[in-house]
């Protein structure tokens, strides 16, 4: 069933509504049926173009907001890879120091290495304290003040590097 509608539209309208039913081989009828049918459903289903503005500009925060959370993530894993080549290089330079020849056991005259002074305190040939080895000579150079600043440094050194492992570890 069909129904008759009157309508006034400009002039315009009108030779556009004719050239698109030439265009598609349609009569003005059908054009105009055709096109009242397509806006109506396009109304009806569509968001208005307020919303559809507001869910983009949100959706620009999202995205900037996204770009800063990746950017800091970037930034905190580099100074992560960081953080790990610098303990990597100390370690390696304690471990090397700690391998070194420093002195001689007092009782069977063999080579204790750093390990054997700072760690064990002990010959690991005979088994003697090697203790009276960090004490300093009389003949010393360094003065007990500065030599026992140099032990302290030492131990600190080392209670680090043992922490550190041990995070690494866990």
């Amino acid at each position: 069933m069909s129904a008759v509608l009157y309508t006034r539209v400009p002039e315009a309208l009108k030779q556009a509504l004719a050239a698109h039913a030439v265009g598609r081989g349609l009569s003005q009828t059908r054009a105009i049926v055709e096109l009242l049918e397509q806006g109506l459903a396009g109304s009806a289903d569509e968001r208005s173009l307020a919303e559809l503005e507001g869910e983009l500009a949100r959706s620009h925060g999202e995205l900037a907001a996204t770009r800063v959370r990746v950017r800091e993530a970037e930034l905190a894993l580099q100074a992560a890879r960081e953080r790990e080549e610098q303990s990597a290089r100390t370690y390696a330079a304690f471990a090397a120091r700690a391998r070194q020849v420093l002195a001689r056991c007092p009782r069977c005259g063999k080579p204790l290495r750093g390990s054997d002074l700072l760690v064990t305190g002990r010959c690991p040939h005979c088994d003697q304290a090697v203790t009276e080895l960090l004490a300093p000579a009389p003949r010393s150079a360094l003065d007990q003040t500065e030599y026992l600043a140099l032990l302290g440094a030492l131990g600190l050194l080392t209670g680090l590097a043992l922490a550190s492992a041990g995070e690494e570890a866990g």
